[in-house]
């Protein structure tokens, strides 16, 4: 657990571009991002999508149950994959795991627990990790800065009612008392705010896209770095004015009418996922084992996450064994929607705000190109479509 302090935050940086062509401002529409209802056997047309596509009530992309089918590995091969927490947005990974489609590609994963990102990222550039799951905080984009070549090759969780404020769901909440106005957050100059990471956070971005609507930056407030149980508590207290309250953190203030949520993850995008080392995308070293590594999870996703998990007894009580969280803490919450594919400019969206803030320690964003590798799953379905 980070320690709790306060942190003044400086001047935000200039933001200059040398990506371009991406759209640095994220979708606002509320919607009901969904599933497919029917999904054929294989990997069909509903396998993939356009990754502009950006429109908050879009179809994920689905295979058939099984599918992609595995190809086991001539030799067997240990993966070690960084993680903040054995938490329910991962359960793709943690149930390719434990329901064994990683075993059927002969991979064998071995989970290592950092709980602070830039020691996480870190110990991926430095060969330490051969993949991190998890949210795309400030550190990794730093670690694609210098020149590691790692890359963001699959997504992961994405919130089905995005932007539906009326809808409790993981967010950031404040104090409703501390405005003279709805909207008006400029209130909330020099208060404090309770994020697990501070401005190095992911959750900055949809943070930010709230709180510029009134001229107001985080860089303009007080940063307490709080998880979501401690952030619960501040807010309760009275010590912090708004926390991001991740999964199942918020529920602890649902129907307290001193709360309310103003931002929610993005609609249609994930800001997290799978980041894999260079070695596991390059085509003269390790690629095939970093295709068997996606396989396994986009097959996982499509037998046992494809809609509703937790109508599943088998898949709600592997996931309650691989995360440690009670199976009826686990169904108190929405189900997760999980969507492999990565839409366009997702992290030219999130450097904007990064680099603004000076989350980062360079000025000049870095072009999609750069990060993201999409050859990974597309020629895993492709290979399946035959």
């Amino acid at each position: 657990m980070l320690a709790v302090g306060l942190v003044a935050l400086g001047a935000s940086a200039c933001t200059l571009h040398r990506g371009g062509g991406g759209s640095t401002t994220p979708p606002k529409a509320i919607g009901r991002i969904q599933a497919p209802s029917q999904v054929k056997a294989g990997c069909g047309d509903a396998a993939r999508s356009d990754p502009k596509d950006l429109s908050a009530e879009r179809v994920v992309a689905r295979c058939g149950k099984g599918a992609p089918a595995a190809q086991k590995l001539p030799q067997p091969v240990t993966l070690r994959v960084g993680i903040r927490g054995r938490t329910e947005d991962l359960a793709p990974v943690l149930l390719a795991d434990a329901l064994g489609e990683l075993a059927k590609e002969n991979i064998t994963v071995q989970f290592v627990p950092i709980d602070d990102p830039t020691k996480l990222y870190d110990a991926l550039g430095a060969g330490q990790l051969d993949a991190v799951v998890g949210d795309l905080d400030a550190p990794f984009f730093d670690l694609v800065d210098q020149g590691t070549g790692v890359k963001f090759v699959l997504g992961g969780a994405v919130a089905r009612g995005a932007n539906n404020l009326a809808e409790a769901q993981p967010g950031f909440w404040i104090r409703s008392d501390q405005l003279t106005a709805p909207d008006h957050f400029k209130d909330l100059e020099n208060d404090e705010f309770a994020l697990q990471d501070g401005i190095v956070d992911a959750v900055a971005d949809p943070i930010t896209a709230v709180l510029r609507q009134d001229d107001l930056s985080l860089n303009e407030v007080h940063i307490v770095q709080a998880d979501g149980a401690k952030a619960v508590k501040l807010l309760q207290e009275g010590k912090v004015t708004g926390a991001w309250l991740p999964e199942p953190d918020w529920r602890s203030v649902v129907g307290d009418q001193r709360f309310r949520m103003i931002a929610t993850l993005p609609a249609s995008e994930s800001i997290g996922g799978v980041v894999l080392s260079a070695r596991l995308t390059d085509h003269d070293r390790d690629r095939a084992v970093g295709l068997a590594f996606v396989r396994a999870i986009i097959r996982t996703i499509n037998t046992d996450l494809a809609n509703d998990y937790q109508k599943d007894a088998k898949v709600m009580k592997a996931l309650a064994t691989a995360t440690g969280i009670d199976r009826k803490e686990l169904a108190a919450t929405p189900p997760w929607l999980f969507d492999w594919e990565l839409r366009a400019f997702t992290t030219e969206r999130m450097q904007t705000t990064f680099v603004q803030l000076g989350a980062v320690l360079y000025e000049e964003e870095i072009p999609e190109r750069e990060i993201v590798d999409r050859t990974l799953y597309r020629d895993v379905i492709d290979a399946a479509r035959g």
